[in-house]
């Protein structure tokens, strides 16, 4: 990753130095009447400005990119009275490939050192023998952890203080692409040895993925395949050396402006969420983009994506009369300048779809936004192997309806909207393969490209909220949320598992998901005692604390009308009367 452009550096001050801390702010008017020239000429003598979004063209009032000590931009605060908005740059982290649980990573040393550091050597193989490179490799002890990936042997070296091999407590391997991953818990690793692990083939799946069957895509007409509907995929960018995404034509840097580096993927986050909305169909197995005809642009973030970046793509997203906005990235810090842009957006008529997060805690930023659809991560029971790193996800999840969970890593609060698959995703890889991922921004792709169908082919979006504006986001949301199947609590899942074939009026029968009233005992106490443990909003204390809540919707009849859901004669709990049954049946809650 790129040096990150804040830093500390001492200044001398006789034989003393006092460390200056050099941040990134974003700067802009608070209102109209200055230019960007008249901003730059005001802000030359207070820090380095980087650039002005003016130069790329963008719409809304100038912003500047400055670096600058934290001092003088409370000198500047103060100076202006609030005539300038002035906040940090936050950096934007991605919000897919989580990692182990926090159940797995252990805390800070705190016991007595147990010896020299442990080294050790693993080599990762395929079941033929062969050498698996790029492969990354995470050791787990009691007292530390470390990672690395394997080089074209398959071997990586590691170092673990403070360990011996008895106290490894599991090993965890990514593959990037062709195999299943692998987890085991308390390693037969031996120190000063090649360690030799094997992983699993992946087999190409002969019919759509598990994701795409819980969301019922299968079961849409062929032609729904979101026509004429353009999708920004706000990522990592895009490797369209993939032979299923090749016909992807669109796509600039957000940062620069360049439309040439948007078409690789140096991080391979960006390539399975466009593998999720668009890639084409192939005859000889089952992998498919969802929205194969929708039209997708890529705005590239670099590795040290922020705030400003995301306004770039933002505005970039308005100018190409870009429908639907999938956002893979977040951070815990609002920003005022985002919201501004977002709620922009939405007037214009771009729906803005983000990752909520992987954080486990509670909602990032811009999704916790009520411009913005939120969507989480559910897995299911099965589609994956007992020794895969899904695996150790499911063992720390929270169980929901029909053999489906909620992973640890996925953020939830009152601002989730939906769920949507997010675990043991078989998608498309950078450059040319296909891998097993998970995240928040793989959910997000899903509701995506439902909503590319939404927009192409519900009768809505021809009549009544055809014109791009505010009414047409908001009645695209209450369709994807009131057709949604509940399967959890809604801090956890929000209103539920969008439905394609409900959603676009389409009568078949309904797969119950909803939770029976005899649900166990053991799923209704896990989730009881969840609820006054789940953080609510950024975990770090904000200058501007955005808006938050669910996406706003428009409130009319669904047309066509609602289908019921058929549940097998269970009724659905909720939390009232799940609480309520076991009191009645002496089995309350202990303190």
């Amino acid at each position: 990753m790129a040096a990150s452009p804040d830093d500390a550096r001492p200044t001398s001050n006789g034989n003393r130095s006092k460390p200056v801390r050099n941040t990134q702010y974003m700067i802009a008017p608070a209102g109209p009447g200055i230019s960007a020239q008249t901003l730059a000429e005001q802000l030359s003598q207070l820090g380095n400005i980087l650039w002005t979004h003016d130069q790329r063209g963008v719409s809304g009032p100038p912003i500047a990119i400055v670096r600058m000590p934290d001092e003088a931009a409370a000198a500047l605060r103060r100076s202006t009275a609030g005539s300038l908005i002035i906040e940090p740059d936050s950096h934007l982290r991605a919000a897919s490939f989580a990692g182990p649980g926090a159940a797995f990573i252990p805390a800070a040393a705190t016991m007595t050192a147990l010896g020299p550091d442990l080294k050790v050597t693993i080599r990762i193989v395929s079941e033929t023998g062969a050498p698996v490179e790029q492969a990354n490799v995470r050791l787990i002890g009691e007292q530390a952890s470390t990672q690395g990936q394997t080089d074209r042997d398959g071997n990586v070296d590691l170092t673990l203080r403070d360990e011996v091999p008895e106290t490894i407590a599991a090993i965890f391997v990514n593959a990037c692409s062709g195999h299943w991953g692998l987890w085991q818990q308390q390693p037969n690793i031996e120190a000063n040895a090649v360690n030799t692990l094997t992983l699993r083939p992946l087999p190409l799946p002969d019919r759509l993925d598990w994701g795409g069957e819980a969301m019922r895509f299968d079961q849409i007409p062929d032609h729904c395949r979101g026509a004429d509907i353009k999708i920004a995929l706000i990522d990592s960018g895009v490797a369209t050396s993939h032979r299923q995404l090749a016909g992807i034509k669109h796509g600039i840097d957000a940062r620069s402006g360049e439309d040439r580096s948007w078409s690789k993927d140096i991080t391979g986050h960006g390539t399975p969420c466009a593998g999720i909305i668009n890639a084409a169909a192939r005859a000889d197995h089952g992998i498919r983009g969802y929205a194969p005809e929708s039209e997708l642009h890529v705005y590239k973030l670099p590795l040290d994506a922020r705030c400003s970046d995301l306004i770039a793509a933002l505005d970039d997203c308005l100018q190409n009369g870009i429908d639907v906005a999938c956002v893979g990235v977040g951070c815990e810090r609002g920003s005022a300048l985002v919201e501004q842009h977002m709620a922009m957006a939405k007037q214009q008529g771009v729906s803005i779809i983000a990752a909520a997060g992987n954080s486990g805690q509670g909602v990032l930023f811009p999704a916790c936004s009520p411009h913005v659809m939120a969507v989480g991560a559910i897995g299911r029971m099965g589609s994956f192997p007992d020794d895969s790193p899904q695996a150790a996800q499911a063992a720390a999840a929270t169980a929901a309806a029909g053999g489906l969970f909620v992973p640890p890593f996925s953020c939830r609060g009152s601002e989730l909207d939906l769920c949507a698959p997010g675990v043991a995703i078989m998608t498309c890889q950078s450059p040319d393969g296909y891998a097993v991922c998970d995240g928040t921004s793989l959910a997000a792709a899903h509701v995506a490209a439902l909503a590319a169908l939404i927009l192409a082919d519900h009768g809505d979006f021809k009549g009544s909220f055809i014109a791009k504006d505010a009414h047409r986001v908001e009645r695209l949301f209450q369709i994807l949320k009131d057709t949604a199947q509940p399967i959890g609590h809604p801090w956890q899942t929000g209103v539920g598992l969008p439905d394609a074939a409900r959603a676009l009026g389409i009568w078949s029968d309904q797969r119950p998901l909803a939770m029976p009233l005899n649900a166990g005992l053991r799923q209704m106490r896990s989730a009881i005692r969840q609820l006054d443990r789940i953080p609510f909003g950024a975990s770090r204390a904000m200058m501007f604390e955005p808006p938050r809540g669910p996406a706003n919707v428009t409130r009319l009849p669904l047309n066509p009308a609602p289908l019921a859901f058929r549940t097998a004669g269970a009724g659905t709990a909720t939390v009232h009367e799940l609480r309520a049954a076991m009191a009645l049946a002496g089995l309350a809650e202990g303190p």
